[in-house]
């Protein structure tokens, strides 16, 4: 039994010299991300980074977020939530702000429209973002966008594209000229 005492005093003791007093054991905003798994050429999508505040006086919040090159980006500060306090998009970059302070656990939504351009590549293309906040007067503190960071751009959604019908129709209007030329000449 003195044993377990002295062992649990010396656990106490290490991890106040290891966690001075006064600073709380790190927590996260953890913002994620969520994209559409596939897109298409010249289609326009949402894109939506959630988070939360992981402590009282959460402020000065920044999060910057980059679509794939050449991708253009738009957004509105009334688009997420609570309102954002600036927004600024240039080219496949939004960049979104809050100033706070907000409570611990005030859960964020921050919003963008992404458009896809009309000559797109099929493929895969990645997103990547962070976010930078303080606490109090604490920080800066960053963390990486998790979640989605990819969506594949897919060529016609699995329809049938206007060429095959196109195709379709030259291939029938073909056989209807040949049938109507061989019951002619058959006369």
């Amino acid at each position: 039994m003195r044993l377990l005492s002295l062992l649990i005093v010396i656990l106490a003791l290490m991890v106040v010299t290891i966690v001075p007093l006064g600073i709380g054991l790190a927590q996260e905003a953890s913002p994620g991300r969520i994209l559409p798994d596939a897109v298409q050429g010249g289609e326009t999508f949402d894109v939506t980074v959630t988070f939360s505040s992981p402590d009282d006086n959460f402020n000065a919040i920044g999060l910057t977020d980059l679509a794939p090159d050449g991708w253009d980006v738009t957004l509105d500060e009334t688009w997420s939530a609570p309102n954002a306090g600036f927004v600024n998009a240039l080219g496949n970059k939004a960049e979104i702000m809050w100033f706070g302070p907000y409570e611990s656990g005030t859960t964020f939504s921050a919003v963008y429209k992404v458009t896809v351009p009309d000559d797109a590549e099929l493929g895969i293309y990645t997103f990547d973002g962070s976010l930078e906040y303080y606490v109090g007067s604490e920080g800066p503190y960053s963390e990486n966008t998790t979640g989605s960071s990819q969506v594949e751009v897919v060529g016609g959604g699995g329809g049938i594209g206007v060429w095959w019908i196109v195709t379709i129709v030259v291939v029938i209007a073909v056989i209807v000229v040949a049938v109507l030329v061989v019951r002619r000449r058959g006369t």
